[in-house]
Parts: structure tokens; sequence; C-alpha cells
């Protein structure tokens, strides 16, 4: 087993940082709980990935039980039950895969062991007539242990699936914000959420019934068994709390608390109620042994309020954030979730400030969101955080939005940052999978549907994502016009886009200037309007691909402003996207030298380092760089660069469907290897598919790209090129004729 190193300690198992490896016929992905057989693809829960990767790597040895609850129990105080459901749960997952790829062997009284097919068990001795009535009688006492305890559970009424239950928002029974109530139900919320036992409404889709309804609507409505209610009358240095779980199928009252506490166990009363839940409902926490975190009862409350401005997302409002949450670190600088939720708000006040104002806050949003983490490691949200802040779409940065994922698996926040992993990491199909699935979790929160419709037309099916409009925006036409338009400019029908843009524009709905924007983007690309559009002036830090406006950059920058925008991490990540446009004008003005010095910087060249391994995400960026390199006589480099883009390109290709752009960068990266049937034929798919070489950072004509410089005279690009003329002529044609414009 060379690729994976035998502790010789017990460290606890880290799945965020754990590499890819491989027993017998299969692949094993920690970090995204993940074990790919015969093409298929089984998702194991954290706690069981653990003790799978902890037996691998010490195979064939015998792991003692301490071991295993020291490395993947962080060494709590576990019973014997919860490493038993893990060692069954591997081997139901050995059973039902052909051939089957290893077996856990249990040695008694000692630990575990695991053996890859193949692998020969250790000899055992010859056991005497008496000694085999002995093992007989031993497990004849098994089998009655076995069916006394099913007796119990079943008399118990334990069930063994998920329980369904939405926690609807609090209410607020003072005069004063309700953030406060609404933050209490959604930190219990939370506490459901990451528990097996229990399949959570998400709290957009729960916040839909934030007034008296009937029930049985909202289980209907939500495809939930139960729901939880209560209201918060904060007072002074004090709270009541009422709690009640109702079941939807007939509007019975399971159970009602009233707690009246100081601020100060506030947390305690949100354990207790998670608690009372799930006795209610015969089923265990597993996260219920944790340790319970102290927090100073008046920072919490402020706390609560400032989680409730970030969630508005109302940028005008972050700066009353950051300020709640300074307080709140003043009175408990040891509370983590107020670090991770200071990051947040920093880079919501910062987007409001233009690129230097995000420049300058940047550093201060990762320093915040590292204290949180060396705080508590295992919260998702700085994990999260984390990630947007190293660029969204490189190795370490899909590390930390795995690890978000695999500690909040069961909810839709959860399922969606899974979906964005694994579309950096360039595997569409998993990325479909899990946006859908977050979106049936969570069918009223936007940013599912949002992010889905954008991938399913990126890879090239507008049908698909048109289906996307129709199932999850039915609330809002305005939005689903938009949407609608937005699709249909992403595969290249200019002239719907502007159609649905133009209605909407016209209007004095929210919708109105993105609208203005898109459709002044479309005009100036078909040589309609000679008014160039103007970036939003908000940026958008760890967003790539997804807007519809393109960055309008015709000339390079000079050689100061250049260096300007690469001068720390924070400035390559808030210009990254302009740079890359700056960067193919630079190259086409001869200053391959400038872009060669910038990559041999620690911050890269538009997210490509040394010594750091290619995201699928930045092909592009890859042949910018590799075309730089050979330009200062740098070739073994940029040769080097282009065989592990290549390799990437090879893998995705081998997985299925790739999206438009794909197709388009990896065009560029063969062009320069010189594999010119091989760009041509990419280029003929991506134009088949429906794409127009139109994204965010693309040169408007297909000709003036660097990496395809190889190409000119080429019959076949020649040919792919005078098809693009010919679908930009036509859609010129036809949006001058639905806005009525002299052409």
């Amino acid at each position: 087993m060379d690729d994976l190193v035998h502790p010789t300690t017990s460290a606890r198992i880290d799945l965020a940082n754990e590499r890819d490896f491989d027993i017998g016929n299969i692949r094993i992905r920690p970090a995204e709980l993940a074990v790919i057989a015969n093409d298929e693809r089984h998702e194991l829960q954290p706690r069981v990935m653990q003790v799978l990767v902890a037996l691998a790597q010490a195979r064939p040895s015998v792991v003692s039980r301490d071991k295993l609850i020291e490395q993947c129990w962080e060494g709590r105080i576990v019973g014997d039950d919860a490493l038993n459901r893990c060692i069954l749960a591997l081997r139901h997952l050995a059973q039902e895969i052909n051939p089957q790829p290893f077996a856990i062997e249990t040695v008694a009284r000692v630990g575990h062991r695991l053996i890859e097919n193949g692998a020969e068990r250790e000899a055992a001795p010859q056991t005497s007539r008496s000694g085999r009535w002995r093992l007989a009688a031993a497990a004849l006492v098994l089998f009655l242990v076995a069916i006394a305890g099913l007796v119990f559970w079943q008399q118990r009424g334990i069930a063994s699936e998920s329980a369904s239950i939405a926690v609807l928002p609090f209410r607020n029974l003072s005069s004063g914000e309700p953030y406060f109530a609404e933050g209490v139900g959604e930190e219990i919320m939370g506490q459901l959420a990451r528990e097996p036992a229990f399949r959570v409404a998400g709290s957009a889709s729960a916040a839909q019934f934030s007034g008296p309804a009937d029930p049985r609507k909202i289980g209907r409505a939500l495809n939930v068994d139960y729901i939880l209610e209560g209201s918060v009358r904060p007072d002074a240095d004090r709270v009541r709390i009422n709690a009640a779980l109702i079941q939807t199928k007939d509007g019975v009252r399971l159970w009602s608390e009233t707690y009246d506490r100081k601020l100060d166990d506030i947390l305690e009363v949100q354990g207790a109620i998670g608690q009372a839940v799930a006795s209610e409902l015969r089923r265990a926490l597993v996260h219920s042994s944790a340790a319970r975190v102290r927090v100073n009862g008046k920072a919490y409350a402020l706390y609560l309020n400032a989680r409730g401005i970030l969630r508005s997302g109302n940028p005008e409002s972050g700066r009353d954030a950051v300020d709640l949450l300074r307080e709140v670190i003043r009175l408990d600088p040891t509370f983590a979730p107020a670090w991770s939720s200071l990051a947040q708000a920093l880079m919501l006040d910062g987007s409001t400030k233009g690129d230097e104002g995000l420049v300058a806050v940047l550093p201060q949003a990762r320093d915040a969101v590292g204290r949180s983490l060396r705080l508590d490691p295992n919260d998702p949200d700085a994990h999260a955080i984390l990630s947007i802040l190293l660029g969204s779409d490189g190795p370490e940065a899909i590390a930390h939005q795995l690890r978000a994922a695999a500690l909040d698996p069961t909810s839709g926040e959860g399922l969606l940052r899974l979906g964005l992993s694994h579309q950096a990491s360039g595997e569409w199909a998993e990325a479909t999978a899990a946006f859908s699935r977050a979106h049936k979790l969570d069918p009223v929160w936007s940013d599912p549907v949002r992010v889905m419709l954008d991938h399913v037309a990126q890879l090239g099916d507008r049908r698909a994502a048109e289906a996307v409009i129709n199932e999850g925006m039915t609330d809002d036409p305005m939005i689903r016009q938009f949407a609608l338009a937005r699709v249909a400019r992403l595969v290249g029908d200019f002239s719907e886009g502007a159609r649905g843009w133009s209605a909407l524009a016209e209007g004095q709905t929210r919708w109105a200037s993105p609208s203005k924007l898109s459709l002044q983007d479309t005009l100036f690309m078909l040589n309609l309007s000679k008014d160039r559009p103007s970036r939003p002036a908000r940026p958008f830090v760890g967003q790539a691909r997804v807007i519809p406006a393109r960055i309008w950059i015709t000339a390079p920058p000079s050689p100061a402003e250049w260096q300007k925008r690469n001068r720390s991490w924070a400035a390559e990540l808030v210009y990254r996207d302009q740079n890359v446009i700056a960067a193919k004008l630079m190259l086409r003005a001869g200053r391959a030298r400038e872009l060669a010095a910038t990559f041999d910087t620690p911050t890269g060249l538009l997210g490509v380092r040394h010594g750091q391994a290619l995201g699928t995400c930045y092909l592009q960026s890859a042949a910018i760089v590799a075309a730089a390199l050979r330009d200062v006589g740098r070739r073994p480099e940029a040769d080097a660069l282009l065989r592990e883009a290549d390799g990437l390109i090879r893998r995705a290709y081998a997985r299925g469907r790739v999206p438009l752009w794909f197709e388009d960068d990896a065009a560029g990266v063969w062009a320069l290897q010189g594999k010119r049937a091989a760009a041509v034929a990419a280029l003929e798919r991506a134009l088949r598919r429906g794409s127009v070489h139109a994204t965010r950072t693309d040169l408007l004509k297909l000709e003036d790209e660097p990496a395809l410089l190889p190409l000119r005279g080429d019959p076949g690009f020649e040919a792919v090129r005078s098809k693009y003329e010919a679908h930009f002529a036509r859609e010129r044609q036809e949006t001058a004729r639905v806005l009525k414009i002299a052409v």
C-alpha cells in the first residue's frame, strides 16, 4: 500500500486531509466520504469512513478498539455499540461489491483488522473436540442474546430510519428584533441536522410557515412527519423558551416544555430540547456525548442578532454585523462561531467598498476564520468560508469544502457544499446529484436552484436547465423569467435572452438592474450598442463562470497596475477574473516576461502556483502560464504544466459529460501541445453542444485567444471559426428584430 502512510501514533483521522487510496478493486476517497467500485459510488457516514481509513492504514495488523476510538472519536467515551455499527456497515459495504474487496475480522478481546481480498488469514490452530463444543455453546449464547436484544428494541419501538422533522422559526414574544428568537430555533435545527437519526427540512423551506398553520399542511408541503415549534421571551439576563413537538399526520402534540433560565444557560436549553425530541421519537443522538460549550449569555444574544443580519444577506447591514460580532468576541473571545461569523460579516461589508476595499478586509477575514478553526476544528461554516478565501477551486480549497460537507452531511447547505466540491473537482455527474438532493431537502431555498441551473446549462442541456427553473422557481414569475433568459444566453440563444431581459429591464422590480446589465452585455457583444458594459458594483468572491455579465477589458494594464493586482493573495483573488483577460492581452502585447515573473512569486499566476497540484477549473490559466513560460524560453516547465493539464482533461472526459467551457479550455491546452486535430475536435463538439465561446473570461473573438494561435490557418479551425461568426451574425439580426433596433 504505497500511497498510505502507516501511523506510528494514534493520530486522529482527519478525512479532509487523507489522500485517496485503493483496496483491491475499489477506490477510497476519504475527503468525499465515497467508495468507488465497478463505476458505482457508495457514500459512507463520516465515522464509518474514519474507521475504514484507520483499518486500511494498519492492514493487515490488528487495531485495538481503544486505538480506533482514539483515532475516530477523538478519544471520547463511546459505547461498544457505536464502533460495532461502523464495523457492521463496512461489512455490508464489502458484501455489496462483486468481487468482495475486503473483509473485517474481529479478534476477540483485542480489536479488528482489515483483510484485503486475496490476502491470506493467519493459520488458525487446530481446535480440539471439547474446544469445538465450547465454541458452539458460545455461538448459541450469542444467538440468544441477539434474539433477546431484537425483541427488546422491537418492544421499545425504536425505528432504524431517520425521523423527518421541520423546525419552524421560533416566535419572538418581546418588543425587540426577532433575530434572537429565530436564532434559537436555527441553532436547534442545526443540532438536529447534524444527527444521522434525523432528516431535517431546510431553514428556507421551514421559514415559509413562520405564522400559524395547520400541521398537516406543513407535513404535506415539507414531507415531514413531525414539526418542532416554539417561542422565546428574553428579559434582561433571563430568557423563557417554550418548545413543542407535534405530529403532522394528526396534529397531536407529543411533547412540550417551558424553560426559564439565565442567558448563560441557553446552550444547555437548546441541547435539552434536542435531547427531548430525540427521546420522544426514540432516537439516539450520536453527538450527545460531546462536551457542552459555555458561552457568555449576553455575548450569545448579540451573536444570534448578528447571525440574523448575515442570513438577510444585505451588504448595507454588513458593518452592523461586524460591530456586533466584535463585541461578542470582546465578551467571549473563545466562542468559535463568533470568529467564523466575523469572517463572513467582513466579506459582506467589504463587498460594498469596491475591489480595493475587499482586498483590505480579506486578510482580516482569513485571520478570523483561522482563529475559529483553532478553537473548533469541526465547524462546517468555518471550513466553507476558508474555502472561499482560498479561491474555491484549488486543491486546498476543495479539501476544506469537502470537510465542511462531511461535517454537515444531512443538511441542504452540506449537500450544496458537496456539489460545489464535486464541481470544482471535475466530477460533474456527482455535482448534479448533490445539487438535486440539496434542492429536494430545501425546496424553497434559491441557492441550489440557481447553482443547479447554471451547472446544467453549462453542461449543454438547455431542456434540463429549464426544467430546473420550472420546478424550482414557480412562486416568482420574474425570477423565473430572468433565469430562463440567463439559460438562453448561456447556450448561445442571445435573442431569447435579450427578449426576457428587455421586458424585465423596463419594470421597477429588483430584477430591473441585473436585467439591464445583462441586456447591455448582450447588445455590446453583438455589436448592437457602442456602450461598453460596466462591471457590477459588488465583486463576487469565490464564484466563477456562473455570472452572465462578461468582463470587458480591451487594453492590457500598465506594469504598475498589473503589479498592484497581484501584490498579495487577497489582491490576486479579487482581481483574478480581470487578470485572466489582462494576461491574454499582455501575451499578445509581448509582455510574457511580466507574467512569468508573477508566476514565480508565492502568489502565483491566475491560481497556478509552483509546487501546487493543478485544479480542474484552472485549465485556461494553465494554458496562459504555459504560453508565457514558452515565450521567455522556459519550455520544459511549460511542457510539464501542459502534461499535467492534459492528464486532468483525459480523466475528466473518461468520467462522462463535461461543461461547454471545459471543451474550449481543453482545446487551448491541446493546441499548445501541438495536438491540432484533438483541439479542433473539442471546439467542434463545444459548438455543436451550444457553446459560443462567450464565458466571463473569454476574449470576444475565438481567433484572438493566445492558446489557440497555433491553430490559425488549420482548415478545421477556420471552419469552426466561420461557424461561430455565422452564429453571431444570425443572433445579431434576430436580436435587432426582437428589440426593434435598426442594424
